[in-house]
């Protein structure tokens, strides 16, 4: 991970997000609904929890990554997850950037996996210190809290457990999957330490 790395993309696309939700417009045709559906927000609690995500995972891998792969991640990955799952008859046009959010959570998971594994690794030489002890504590407390979200999502996509009224599954799970993906891509082509 490159802490040098400014998040300039995540906070871009929070601004962007922000001034949707504030501006709250109305796409009267369906190319404005196209265009705006992945960034535009159902009310606050839906706008909160995407941002709760969005922010932290959203830091965590453009530092990983680079600004421009992340942005461009970012910027494709609400389209697929929220057209993609209408076009195969899994649910109806919705709108809101939690497609990104699940693709980040799945993103983050093998990604934070291996940053622990690799802590785990430097045990033969371990000296106490808070800090890192810290930092791995919160690896992988934040590893079980996203894995049991996405889990969360995959149980409500297979049927297994009861969808909430007006969230969209499919999107939801379709960002898992395409989070998923990018990290196996991002393995093959950079090896699964820079993923």
């Amino acid at each position: 991970m490159n802490r040098d790395v400014v998040p300039w993309a995540t906070a871009l696309l929070t601004v962007w997000m922000v001034g949707l939700y504030l501006l709250d417009p109305v796409p009267d045709t369906t190319a404005k609904y196209f265009f705006l559906s992945p960034w535009m927000h159902s009310g606050w609690s839906h706008f909160w929890n995407n941002m709760a995500f969005f922010i932290p995972l959203g830091i965590y891998a453009e530092r990983r990554v680079d600004s421009i792969p992340f942005l461009a991640f970012a910027v494709l990955i609400p389209y697929l997850a929220l057209h993609v799952p209408p076009l195969w008859g899994l649910g109806g046009w919705s709108q809101g950037a939690s497609g990104l959010t699940k693709a980040l959570t799945s993103y983050a998971i093998p990604a934070l996996l291996v940053g622990f594994s690799g802590q785990l690794e430097d045990l033969s030489d371990f000296e106490f210190d808070w800090q890192e002890v810290a930092v791995a504590v919160l690896m992988l407390l934040a590893t079980v809290f996203l894995t049991v979200n996405g889990w969360a999502t995959v149980q409500r996509f297979a049927g297994l457990e009861s969808s909430p009224d007006g969230v969209s599954v499919g999107s939801h799970f379709f960002g898992l999957v395409f989070g998923m993906l990018w990290f196996a891509w991002r393995a093959m082509r950079h090896g699964l330490v820079d993923a």
